[in-house]
Order: C-alpha cells, then structure tokens, then sequence
C-alpha cells in the first residue's frame, strides 16, 4: 500500500516538475499597410506568428506605382540593412507595424516642333511640371504663328486633332508640325519688298526686294535671293486693278528677275520668270493642261510652270503659276546669238511699246490692217541688216504661199517653214480654240539664217478651251485657228491636209489621258484652290470673259474636261 502511494505522489510531483519547467508559448501581430491604398500590394498584409518566426514581406506595385520605401520600426528587428528593397525579412520579437510606401511613375515627355508655332500644354489631371506622374493627362494645343498652319501630330501622338489630349502613361516623344498656311503641299513663294506691288504699283517699273522658295519637300528650296518685280499683261493686269472686271481688285499677275540666272523649282536656271494669277480661269489648269500638250508634241520648246503659293510681305495671294518666259535662252527659245524670235500682234489698244521693232509683211497687213511682226529677239536696229533679213523673208515666204506654184516641194513654201512644227502648234491651239492665236497675240516662230521657220512655242490659254463670251471660240463646234491667213492656203494643198489628219489621230488618241491629268491636276492643287478662293471672292461670280460662271469649283473642272471631250470628238468627225 505504501508502496503504491508512494508512486503516486512521485508521479505527481513530477508532473507537476515538468509542467513548470514548460515555457509559455508568445504570438506577435504584423500589420502591413499600403501608402497610398492604390499604390500596391504587400504579401502578407497581416497576421500572427509566434516569438522569433522570421517573416519575409514582399511589395508589389500597382501599374502606374513604383515602390518607394519601407516606413516603420522594423528596422530594429530586421535581418538587413538594405535600405527600400521590394522584400523585406523581419524577425517577430514584438508587434510590427509596418508601411509600403509607393509613388507614382514619372515620365518624361519630349515634345519638338517643326515649322514656326507653339505647343501650349495644359494638365487636366493633376501632375507635376516636368516629368509627368503615371496617370497625368495633358491637353496640348498648337497655335500656329502669322502665315503658317498647324499640320499634324507625329510620335507617341499621330493625326491632326488639335488640341488633343495626352495621357502619361510611359515616356512621349511628340512632334507637333507646323507648315506654312495654307499646308497644301504647293511650294512656297514668299516675296519680300519696302515698295508697293500689287494694283496701285507702276506696272511697268521693276520695285527691289528679295524672294524666298521653300519647296515643301517635293522642289528644291531657294534662300531668300535678291531680285526685281513688276506687273505683266495686259487684259490680267486689268483684271487685278478693275473690280467690274475682275470681281475684285487684287491678284495680280508679275514677272520678278534676278541679277543672275537661278534655277527655280527644277526649271532650268535663268534670270526672268512671271508669275501667272490665273484670275479668268476659275479651274486654273487651262495653261497647265495646254503644257501638257506641248511637252508631248513636236515642239523645239514649251515653258514649263510649277504651281505655288505666293506671298508678299506675309500676306497671302493666293494659288499662282509661276514659269518660264518666252524669251531667247540656251534652256529656253534657243535660237544662239543671230537667231530671231517674232510675235505676231497688233499695234492696236496700245500694245506695241514705242522700244518695239516691229515690222507690217506685205500680204499679212493686207489683210490685218493694225497686223505687225514683233521683233522679240535678236536686239536690232530699225533698217539694219539683221531687220530686213527677217522682213524679207517673211514677204518672200507670203510670196511663194499665195503664189500659184505654192504646192512645189522644191521652191513652195515648204522650202521656207518646217511644217511638222507648224501642225502641231497649230492642233495645239485648234483644240483649245485659242483666242489669241488666229490673228495675233499669242503667236510666235522663230527663225535662224539658213534654216526655217518653226512654229512655237505656244502661250497664254487662260481665255482658252471655251473661256470667253465674246467670240465663237467659246463653243466646241467649228475651226477657228485654221482661218489664220497661212494655215488657211496651206489648207489648198492635199499633202498638207493629210499630214493634219494623221497628226491629229496621234493626239486624239490621248483624250483620255488629258482628262486624267486635268483630275491629276485638280487633286494636287485641291486645297490650295480652297485657299485662294477664300483669299479671292472670285469662285460663282462673274470674271471677265467667263460665259459661265454660277459654278463650283468641281464644277469648273467638270466643265473644261466636258468641253476638250466634245471638242476634240469635233475636230476628230471634222478635220
């Protein structure tokens, strides 16, 4: 019995020992918070773990944070030293509280500009000045400076909305492009002078100033270049300064020169070129268009043109073509030193200035009374022997085509004229119905001693291809330019004939393909048309000699294609 007592009591003492020998189990709470809320994640972000467990914190950041730092006394527990690290070891000896610090991303934006204006930026969400936060949206606006336009956005924003908003949601590197108004991809002319040009200034008396060529990337550009300017013409200067005629007063036409010969939009170098305000024409492709036949025909030459937008002293004028002058030139009329370029004209309303020399041939004057033979190149002399070289020829070549042996093709008068160049000055010309080009105005030959006359180059089509109101060259139906006194008899030879009828086939062939250049044309100049017709009221009103003129400007176009298909199906039952 006391045996057994005494195991129990053993039993309980040692129970009793071991129990107290036992160390009370201690818990510490760990709280991770997230500065801002937004700003991430922290794994774990709380919980209880017992006395000296190691806890390893991870921050993750939200997409448009990054972690920043640690906050809180962990430190003093912590198993490093390392300052802000996403994961972060803590060992539990006590509560710990600790903080995830995060902050926004910043980024930077770039931003350029091309051409002349200014990028204005707005926050809509609130950021900071330089580098952006994650999230910041700007508004950016641009504002284009005096005479240029705002074109396009292009990088990390592309198109044309201005002002456009901006989000920041990584680096931007933006380019806002400015281009000059009125952004129609036409070259750029901007003249500069301390004169007046325009209406009020003397036509005739050149005024000092500079020009500049910027070519839009398609032409090479010119620096600004000393030059000369003056008014040209004569019904289109009367157009710029008479608002009956020509609606309003202004857009005129120029000839600017240069002390030396400067290539100008990939034409050839040389000193003068004019400056054509295609005032009559509301399509302003008639000149155009007519090169175009002149570049596909037998013609030595035909002035090149360019269309471009033109300024003077910043203000804008408008769509202009600006080309090459009919004058004696190694890039242009090259006839050399003896050679002789004539325009036949009139000596009527005051068109032959008192410097011209000019001569009446016999048999023509006979005919047109007022008729005269301008003598455009070489400079001479009255009575020289240059001068009557050229007015012997010209009656002894009249002599022969109105004799009656004129069909000889030894002595006849194709001894004395190159007719391929001829018939196709004249198919040129009959196709367009030229105004200018039955009896004077806009006919020109040349001559060298010991060869023979040869037609061209063409000019002037503005009141061509049906628009004008004051003769029958307006409509489609009937010849007009084969009444000219020469073409006329060379119609009495059958050869002549035939040689017409076959070289008409070679243009007719083309109809086609003179309409797709005229919709060629209008397209490329879609937008500086726009702009002119701002500039100028003239567009659906009536310019002299329009016989239409309640049109758009689509329209217009339409109607000139509509018209050289009619007439050149004509001309094609007819010659």
């Amino acid at each position: 019995m006391i045996q057994q007592l005494m195991k129990k009591i053993l039993f309980v003492i040692s129970t009793l020992l071991f129990i107290s020998c036992q160390k009370e189990v201690v818990e510490y709470k760990l709280i991770v918070n997230s500065n801002p809320e937004l700003g991430g994640l922290t794994s774990p972000s709380e919980g209880y773990y017992t006395e000296g467990t190691v806890v390893k914190i991870t921050a993750n950041p939200s997409s448009e944070y990054e972690f920043l730092d640690w906050e809180g006394s962990y430190l003093e527990y912590s198993e490093s030293n390392h300052i802000s690290p996403l994961s972060l070891s803590v060992i539990m000896n006590s509560d710990v509280t600790i903080t995830a610090n995060f902050i926004k991303k910043k980024y930077l934006l770039n931003l350029e500009v091309e051409g002349n204006g200014t990028v204005y930026k707005e926050v809509i969400k609130q950021g900071i000045i330089e580098n952006y936060n994650s999230g910041t949206i700007l508004r950016l606006n641009a504002i284009a400076e005096s005479a240029w336009v705002f074109s396009e956005w292009v990088g990390d924003i592309n198109g044309n909305e201005n002002p456009v908003d901006l989000t920041m949601d990584g680096p931007k590197n933006i380019k806002a492009i400015f281009k000059h108004y009125p952004d129609s991809g036409l070259p750029i002319i901007k003249l500069r002078t301390n004169q007046v040009v325009g209406p009020t200034m003397d036509k005739d008396s050149y005024v000092e100033g500079t020009v500049e060529i910027i070519g839009e990337g398609n032409f090479e550009s010119l620096a600004e270049t000393s030059m000369k300017i003056k008014g040209r013409g004569n019904s289109t200067w009367w157009l710029c300064v008479d608002s009956n005629a020509g609606a309003v007063v202004g857009k005129c036409p120029y000839q600017i020169k240069f002390g030396n010969k400067t290539e100008i939009l990939d034409m050839p170098e040389d000193k003068k070129w004019v400056l054509l305000a295609e005032k009559s024409d509301k399509s302003m492709i008639r000149n155009k268009i007519a090169r175009y036949m002149g570049k596909n025909s037998r013609l030595e030459y035909t002035p090149s043109a360019e269309y471009a937008e033109l300024f003077i002293n910043d203000d804008y004028q408008g769509t202009y073509l600006i080309g090459q002058k009919v004058e004696e030139s190694k890039n242009r009329v090259n006839i050399g030193d003896d050679g002789y370029l004539i325009e036949i004209d009139t000596d009527a309303n005051g068109r032959i200035d008192p410097d011209d020399v000019i001569f009446k041939p016999i048999i023509w004057s006979s005919v047109h009374v007022d008729g005269v033979f301008n003598i455009k190149e070489p400079s001479l002399d009255f009575d020289s022997d240059e001068y009557n070289y050229i007015v012997n020829y010209i009656n002894q070549f009249e002599s022969i085509l109105f004799s009656q042996s004129f069909r000889d093709p030894v002595s006849g008068y194709e001894s004395f004229i190159d007719v391929d160049s001829l018939i196709d000055w004249f198919i040129i010309n009959e196709i367009a119905k030229t105004v200018d080009a039955r009896w004077y105005s806009s006919i020109y030959f040349t001559l060298i001693p010991g060869e023979k006359i040869k037609f061209g180059p063409i000019w002037d089509f503005d009141l061509s291809y049906g628009n004008l109101n004051y003769s029958d060259a307006q409509f489609e139906n009937g010849f007009y330019v084969k009444q000219n006194n020469w073409i006329s008899r060379m119609y009495d030879d059958p050869s002549f004939v035939e040689k017409v009828k076959s070289r008409y086939s070679f243009y007719f062939d083309k109809l086609n393909e003179f309409k797709k250049e005229i919709d060629d044309i209008s397209n490329y100049i879609n937008k500086s048309q726009k702009a002119n017709y701002q500039r100028w009221a003239t567009l659906g009103v009536y310019v002299w000699p329009n016989p239409v003129w309640n049109l758009t400007y689509s329209e217009e176009v339409d109607r000139l294609k509509g018209w050289i298909d009619n007439r050149m199906n004509w001309l094609n039952a007819n010659f």
